[in-house]
């Protein structure tokens, strides 16, 4: 059936009258997509297994491919921040961080229609 819809779509374009009469129906227009995607919510980090290691998690956002994560010494500037991971997931681990140092991290959702805006920033002292 789907070859069967690809076929008329590709034939009947957008004549409304030649997708009926070949038996289907028309579908609504498809709503325009948001040029840009939510902020990732509820962006946490808890100590990681090991030391040196943060974990951090988020909520997913629809339509999201991957997320950039950025981190950033005590206290975040706007020019502090330096790219920390890519995650195709809503979570990630950052290795390599210094016991004893706070870090402030942010992430941003990568959709097909751009990236979002930054995260609400989360902190946590390496254990």
């Amino acid at each position: 059936m789907t070859q069967l819809v690809a076929h008329v779509e590709s034939i009947a374009g957008d004549d409304e009258g030649l997708i009926m009469s070949a038996g289907l129906d028309v579908r609504a227009a498809a709503a325009p997509a948001s040029t840009t995607p939510s902020a990732p919510p509820a962006l946490t980090a808890t100590a990681g297994d090991h030391d040196g290691e943060i974990d951090l998690s988020w909520d997913t956002v629809r339509g999201a491919r991957s997320y950039v994560v950025e981190r950033s010494p005590d206290p975040p500037t706007e020019s502090s921040w330096t790219h920390a991971a890519v995650s195709t997931r809503s979570q990630t681990t950052i290795e390599e961080l210094t016991s004893g140092t706070r870090y402030w991290f942010r992430v941003a959702a990568i959709t097909a229609t751009g990236q979002s805006g930054w995260s609400n920033p989360a902190m946590k002292i390496a254990p």
